[in-house]
């Protein structure tokens, strides 16, 4: 992963590298477009962290490793960071590689209780970006199911 970055225009981004899995190619030997939602999810783990109570896996020879974006340690319990929407432009066929994809999150818009991520997912031998691609993040009240607003101190983080 590359440290975090920031952009006077735009939030704080970072590139994180995603090995791909035989199953992610289709029968054209590119990443099948239904896989670069998964590999969007798996970008977002990677570069905000893991949300508590998920049972994800922690040992001791596998020590957590600090999200790059310092985003989901700062969600309080009883919060759930839900996708309200993806919105996904395919520029070219991203064949299937043996070496890692570099995408790059960007924090592009940060609203009172939602945040906008871009991604660009590049292809590892030619340089070109394949697919270019948004969320919407919302944060939820796990009982209520209403809106939960980011403090200060959330919004000038992502900012940058």
């Amino acid at each position: 992963m590359s440290p975090v970055s920031t952009n006077s225009s735009h939030g704080v981004s970072t590139t994180v590298q995603i090995h791909l899995r035989w199953g992610d190619m289709d029968a054209y030997g590119h990443v099948n477009n239904v896989q670069i939602v998964r590999l969007m999810e798996e970008a977002r783990v990677l570069a905000f962290g893991t949300p508590s109570g998920t049972g994800a896996p922690e040992s001791e020879d596998q020590p957590e490793v600090a999200a790059p974006i310092d985003l989901i340690s700062s969600v309080p319990e009883g919060v759930l960071t839900l996708i309200s929407e993806h919105t996904v432009r395919y520029r070219r066929q991203l064949p299937y590689r043996r070496q890692p994809v570099p995408v790059r999150l960007q924090i592009t818009k940060v609203k009172a209780a939602a945040i906008e991520v871009g991604y660009e997912f590049i292809d590892p031998v030619t340089a070109e970006v394949a697919v270019t691609a948004s969320s919407t993040m919302v944060f939820v009240d796990a009982e209520s199911g209403r809106p939960v607003r980011l403090n200060d101190e959330q919004k000038a983080r992502l900012h940058g």
